[in-house]
């Protein structure tokens, strides 16, 4: 499943921007074929279609040919990443070595309305959190993500995390991608304010070498307000859980990254629930990159041990839920434990096993971590659909609301006894 060091990778791939400049067009054609070369060899998926392998071997020639033409930094790092975004599967990445790093003081957010706005330190002051992004450069979010889709692999929910959480629509190299960059270097954008004024601001790159540390910062502040079960805090620790004793038990996890302690908390959490009649458990996977699939097959153990209980199962999902975190919410769901509840997920592809290595001559990385999936159903890269639909809204966010918090309040409780 998805490591801790692919999950990284992935934040690193979507935001890292301009690079030295790389003048040698031999070097540009020696990377994309040794990209190609990979891909082949670690590809399931092409190597059992000949169509899509011929199509790939099309693609890597004509971009292998075109990387011998005198081209800016953006557009040949676009060619390698529209190469790695024709195989559709977010767990092959590729991303350059950077030496400065130029981005908009912004970080994004996409509720299931709309992109918004979450400031990070150094934003304008004429931005707020909830303000609606109406156009970046003249093209609405609805375009940017149809765009982002030939750079970024997988569904177009891989596509809007990608995009936000990881910071692509603040990197000014995907910016330069998507042509919303004006000749003065600024970028142009419209938004609507929690007032419903229409604004337009015209914003300068900056070079923020802890960008990143800024975007994380605010991004997990968000969530912590809006997509966190109540009483907890996502920003203290990679999981957690608490128990409403009559009502609910729920446990939240933002990585599943094996540690003893996890086990632990997994065992304690179970046996919380159990002592405090909680007729209703809660496994919080939202903004999940995946990790390690033993941690849910725990879950999943602990939930058939305890089929003779009375008790309603939920999952909660939401786009940034990928890799194994979905795989437990499918699980959940083929074992009959409960039902998912949220917003559609990210994909789901099983992987195990890693292949990567550095070009010295250009600074590019590649990773490809896939082997043949073990799902006989095939059901590898689909999006999950819940069944219990709870999203976040642009109103939602600018006036304060955790959906979450919401439809945790109203799960029924225990029946009292005679």
């Amino acid at each position: 499943m998805r490591t801790p060091a692919v999950a990284v990778l992935t934040v690193l791939v979507a935001a890292l921007p301009l690079l030295q400049p790389l003048d040698d067009q031999p070097a540009r054609q020696h990377d994309l074929r040794q990209i190609a070369q990979v891909i082949e060899r670690h590809e399931w998926a092409l190597r059992q279609s000949p169509e899509r392998m011929a199509a790939f071997r099309r693609l890597a020639a004509r971009d292998v040919k075109l990387a011998a033409q005198p081209m800016p930094d953006w557009r040949y790092f676009g060619l390698a990443a529209s190469l790695i975004a024709s195989v559709e599967n977010p767990h092959t990445l590729i991303w350059p070595d950077p030496e400065e790093r130029y981005y908009l003081p912004l970080s994004f957010y996409w509720a299931s309305d709309g992109l918004v706005m979450v400031p990070i330190a150094g934003s304008p002051k004429a931005l707020a959190l909830g303000d609606r992004v109406l156009a970046i450069g003249g093209r609405t979010p609805a375009a940017l993500a149809r765009a982002l889709g030939h750079y970024t692999p997988g569904s177009g929910y891989d596509v809007r995390y990608t995009a936000t959480a990881f910071g692509l629509l603040a990197a000014r190299y995907s910016l330069q991608w998507l042509g919303v960059v004006g000749r003065q270097g600024l970028v142009p954008i419209a938004f609507e304010d929690v007032r419903g004024r229409v604004q337009h601001l015209a914003l300068a790159f900056e070079n923020l070498p802890d960008y990143l540390g800024r975007q994380y910062l605010s991004q997990a502040l968000f969530q912590d307000h809006f997509i966190a079960p109540p009483g907890v805090r996502v920003t203290r620790a990679p999981y957690g859980w608490r128990v409403a004793p009559g009502r609910y038990g729920v446990f939240w996890l933002r990585s599943f990254d094996p540690s003893p302690a996890l086990d632990e908390s997994i065992s304690r959490f179970f046996a919380a629930v159990d002592r405090g009649n909680a007729p209703n458990v809660v496994i919080d996977v939202q903004q999940d990159t995946g990790g390690d699939a033993y941690i849910g097959q725990e879950f999943i153990d602990a939930l058939l041990t305890r089929q003779n209980v009375s008790r309603r199962v939920y999952v909660l999902t939401d786009w940034g839920s990928f890799s194994a975190s979905v795989l437990l919410a499918e699980n959940v769901l083929e074992d009959g434990l409960g039902q998912t509840v949220g917003q559609p997920t990210g994909e789901d592809l099983e992987v195990n096993g890693e292949a990567n290595f550095t070009e010295p001559e250009t600074g590019i990385w590649f990773q490809s971590a896939v082997t043949p999936p073990t799902d006989p159903l095939g059901r590898e890269a689909a999006a999950l659909y819940p069944g219990i639909r709870v999203p976040l809204t642009v109103w939602d966010v600018q006036h304060g609301v955790n959906a979450v918090a919401v439809w945790l309040g109203g799960l029924a409780p225990a029946r009292a006894s005679n």
